[in-house]
């Protein structure tokens, strides 16, 4: 054979055969595929599976979320069925794996695994009240005796020399001052006293929740199949199925500007359902939105989304509002099935917001879902702008820059507030539109996440952007303001601004008036004061709609507060102007 035919020869040679494809690649390959064929090989793939489940971490972790995209976004029953019915068998799966790979799916949420985390006073409350198998994780709690002063606030004097002697370890005390008692440790010192007077010298639940707060106290929570992402699932509902996912709107702003026909506020029982929901899908993978921790369940909405979609909406209980901005988490499901979370803080006629898909839910339908989520947040708040803080999107966030979450921003009509990065942003929306295979550089992402994001609505021009870190110069100004001796004389000048502020609007007598106001005053008093000199000299109508304004601050849902507050449009003018004079050359320099 000669040397050219031994060339050409070589070129006929077969190719390789194709990689055999596993019934688990296979089926995360067609999940969100819809059609009759795809629905049918799905059963099969599913069926096979059950059969013949993963024996490893890795692969059973890959198929439990298979299941749950299946089970959130189903063909039909017999999909959402299969699915579910798979979902139930994870626990007894994870207890056939080796020691060593049952321990990699700790955190992870599926049933039969361990969540170990320092959770909030709140959550830790909320687990005993459930009855979930948590309490402190002490191999991990390096320092027990941190919990000394925790412990000081049920101890008796005649306790001490015991207490002090160092002959007894916190555990020991805490395992002897519990004796005869069925609950954990962390029960004993998180149980609720419920409506009951509770007994002379019980400490108050501030206290116990600062204390607790401050000490990093871990947890293991032991999942059954209730609470973990292998059953959490809101019952009863209406299944809707699927002939494909939505993709991106194609005009976002049209989108979220068009209110939604309803937003219920659910009554008391079905806001705790979706609550209990809401919590545990945090929980279970370390995660946490202080509104959702810390709950008002006299403002829990629910907005349908479509196809089986809604938003659950969670305002902050009334002693956990902030002062200027309204405060709520919320969390997104499919059919029942929590898929996603974040947080949204109305702020006069603007919102601060953001999204964080769960892990078995990427590359599904996020960019619709989060805009119906803002349509809803539209509606329900009459805002015109919202704002996405950098680290959503890669600020000091591996995860965010990891998943280019600055695109899935701006493919919703998000824009950089700074010119500047704007400028680079377009630049690569040019790179990208010229080149499908184009991917912005972790460098550049960095650069992306300088500042923050904003989606203006019509109408938004009205009101001027207010900047995020005003709040922050607003809270130093009060300091300022509020600075003493000591700590009891800067109590009397707090008291001293508070009836200030009282008297400029005609609020008489207002110690001895409404919950609702005293809480109002408290809460906002301080930093109207800083503007006193204007609100003084406001017309009586636009004063009393000032007193209208703290009423709602501790109304029984803070969604009137947040309505009042983007009409007071004279109260934000001024603290802008308060905010611009402090941020001035003059006002920073020494001499000033």
């Amino acid at each position: 054979m000669t040397r050219r035919s031994a060339k050409r020869h070589a070129l006929r040679a077969p190719a390789a055969p194709p990689a055999r494809v596993t019934p688990l690649a296979r089926l995360h390959a067609i999940r969100h595929r819809y059609g009759a064929a795809e629905t049918t090989e799905k059963l099969d793939l599913i069926a096979r599976l059950e059969r013949h489940p993963p024996r490893s971490a890795r692969g059973l972790s890959a198929y439990h979320d298979d299941l749950l995209f299946l089970r959130a976004f189903p063909d039909d029953l017999r999909i959402l069925m299969a699915a579910a019915r798979g979902l139930e068998h994870t626990s007894r799966r994870v207890r056939a794996l080796a020691p060593s790979q049952r321990r990699q799916l700790d955190d992870t949420g599926m049933a039969g695994t361990s969540t170990r985390h320092a959770f909030a006073f709140g959550i830790t409350r909320w687990l005993v009240e459930q009855g979930e198998d948590a309490d402190i994780d002490w191999p991990s709690f390096e320092h027990p005796d941190r919990l000394d002063p925790l412990l000081r606030l049920t101890l008796t004097q005649a306790e001490a020399d015991a207490f002090d002697s160092g002959e007894v370890s916190t555990r020991e005390w805490l395992a002897q001052a519990r004796r005869g008692s069925r609950s954990s440790a962390a029960a004993w010192l998180a149980r609720s006293r419920g409506r009951a007077r509770p007994p002379v010298g019980t400490p108050d639940d501030a206290v116990v929740r600062l204390l607790y707060e401050s000490l990093d106290i871990p947890l293991r929570w032991r999942l059954t199949t209730g609470r973990s992402t292998s059953g959490n699932v809101v019952a009863g509902l209406t299944p809707a199925f699927r002939t494909a996912m939505r993709p991106a709107p194609a005009d976002p702003v049209a989108l979220i500007d068009t209110p939604l026909p309803t937003i219920d506020r659910l009554p008391p029982r079905e806001a705790a359902r979706w609550l209990d929901a809401s919590r545990a899908a945090l929980a279970v993978r370390c995660r946490e939105v202080h509104a959702i921790t810390y709950a008002n369940l006299d403002e829990v909405y629910r907005a349908d989304l479509g196809d089986g979609t809604a938003v659950c909406l969670i305002g902050a209980a009334r002693t956990d509002r902030l002062t200027l901005e309204a405060n709520y988490g919320y969390v997104l499901f499919s059919n029942g099935v929590p898929v996603g979370y974040g947080g949204v803080t109305p702020l006069a006629a603007q919102a601060n917001t953001g999204v964080n898909v769960f892990d078995a839910f990427r590359h599904a339908e996020a960019a619709m879902l989060f805009a119906q989520a803002l349509r809803a947040f539209r509606t329900l708040f009459g805002v015109t702008r919202f704002v996405v803080n950098p680290y959503q999107f890669g600020a000091g966030n591996d995860e965010a820059l990891a998943s280019g979450a600055f695109w899935f921003y701006d493919r919703l009509g998000f824009r950089p507030v700074d010119a500047a990065v704007e400028a680079l942003a377009a630049r690569e929306r040019g790179r990208r539109a010229a080149s499908r295979t184009h991917r912005t550089s972790p460098s550049t992402l960095r650069r992306l996440a300088a500042g923050d994001l904003v989606l203006e609505l019509p109408g938004a021009s009205a009101a001027p952007l207010f900047e995020e870190r005003w709040l922050v110069t607003l809270a130093r100004a009060v300091t300022d303001t509020l600075a003493a001796p000591d700590a009891t004389a800067r109590l009397r000048r707090r008291d001293e601004h508070l009836d200030a502020v009282a008297a400029a609007v005609a609020l008489r007598r207002w110690r001895s008036s409404d919950r609702e106001t005293r809480f109002g005053v408290e809460r906002l008093a301080p930093v109207v004061a800083l503007v006193l000199d204007e609100v003084a000299g406001w017309p009586a109508a636009e004063r009393r709609a000032l007193v209208r304004l703290f009423k709602a601050k501790g109304g029984a849902q803070e969604r009137d507060f947040s309505v009042a507050s983007r009409a007071s449009h004279r109260l934000w003018a001024a603290l802008r102007r308060f905010c611009l004079s402090a941020e001035s050359p003059a006002a920073k320099s020494p001499t000033a």
